[in-house]
């Protein structure tokens, strides 16, 4: 009896599946592309930071050369008798002593301020019970300038009867200088004096 299967021998079917090749590691130029762009932006941004922490350490400094520089100045005011202070031309002892002594003399701060100008003004605050002579309409002042055109000092405006008009002046001192961030800055610092209580 013929047996079952008999004739040619049995192969298995071959299977579907074929073993499968590993791709090759790498990338594509555009994934090159935006890594680089990445990486520009990014120390682009590093760089922007950088500067801006420069320029606020910059104007900070700026601001606080600023601020001795007035402090400086209102303290040669404060050094001075209140005759020097008013400084009335008739008086040969006092005359120009705002002009010699504190305007044309350079502050230790101010090295760092750039395109500095500066204005001092001296002007009446309370007049005296009796003024000599009267005083005008206008509120009489001195002012005093210093700038890169005038480095020791020029004088703008002169009152010569402060020391007789009034018991009280006010001092302005005013400042102008161009930041680090090329923009303009302004600093300003006021004190009143009275006849007494300044200077020997």
């Amino acid at each position: 009896m013929p047996s079952r299967g008999s004739g040619a021998p049995h192969t298995p079917a071959p299977s579907l599946r074929q073993p499968s090749s590993s791709p090759e590691l790498g990338f594509a130029f555009a994934e090159v592309l935006i890594a680089i762009a990445v990486c520009v932006l990014l120390g682009a941004a590093a760089f922007a930071a950088n500067r801006h922490l420069l320029l606020t350490l910059k104007s900070q400094k700026e601001s606080t050369a600023a601020t001795m520089l007035l402090q400086q100045r209102m303290e040669a005011f404060r050094a001075a008798s209140y005759s020097q202070v008013t400084e009335n031309p008739s008086d040969a002892g006092s005359l120009h002593y705002v002009r010699d002594h504190i305007v044309a003399v350079p502050t230790s701060s101010e090295a760092g301020l750039g395109n500095l100008s500066e204005t001092i003004t001296v002007s009446g605050y309370q007049p005296a019970p009796a003024p000599s002579p009267a005083i005008p309409a206008a509120k009489p002042y001195s002012r005093w300038t210093r700038d890169s055109s005038y480095p020791t000092g020029q004088e703008q405006a002169h009152a010569d009867n402060l020391v007789t008009q009034y018991d009280l002046v006010r001092v302005d001192i005013q400042i102008n200088w161009l930041g680090s961030n090329s923009r303009q800055h302004t600093r300003a610092l006021s004190a009143v004096f009275g006849k007494g209580n300044i200077g020997p």
